[in-house]
């Protein structure tokens, strides 16, 4: 990273983060989603897949390159592709680019969330349980002390009761 951009980013993550944009965040995230590696397609295909956004295919490596130039991503090698054409690129996310995504992650408050839809589904089956542990915790503690709260209700009302007309 140049010392420019290294100054930039010291002024302040959340500078950083408001630049991005949408589509450059959904790809560092589709990159973290790769494992931290991969071609643009398998990336554009990832965001897709985790976020619902699509990176348009005449902007993509605009935007790649801008992550490059930020010092967020690296590009890590060319892979030969079967449609003829250019070789794919390759990219890496750096240790730069992992570090803001934690950022926007604590920003999100998304920092124990699951990152693929496999680990959404796993946590809803989780919490589900919980709110059905709740709920029967709940209803244990109804039918077991509501009389005795209600009894201690009564008993403090007529308390003061007595005690306002003496």
């Amino acid at each position: 990273m140049s010392q420019h951009k290294q100054s930039e980013r010291s002024d302040g993550s959340e500078d950083m983060i408001e630049r991005l944009g949408d589509i450059r965040r959904s790809a560092l995230k589709g990159l973290r989603a790769v494992g931290g590696e991969g071609n643009t397609t398998e990336i554009r295909q990832a965001v897709e897949t985790e976020t619902g956004t699509k990176i348009p295919v005449g902007s993509t490596q605009y935007h790649f390159r801008w992550l490059e130039s930020e010092g967020l991503i690296v590009e890590v090698d060319r892979e030969e592709v079967n449609h003829g054409g250019q070789n794919a690129i390759v990219w890496g996310l750096t240790e730069d680019g992992q570090q803001l995504l934690e950022e926007i992650d604590a920003l999100e408050d998304r920092g124990d969330r699951p990152q693929t839809l496999e680990g959404l589904n796993d946590r809803i089956d989780e919490l589900e349980q919980e709110v059905e542990d709740l709920r029967e915790n709940i209803r244990l503690t109804f039918e077991n002390d509501l009389p005795a709260v209600v009894e201690e209700l009564v008993e403090n009302e007529l308390q003061d009761r007595e005690e306002g007309m003496s």
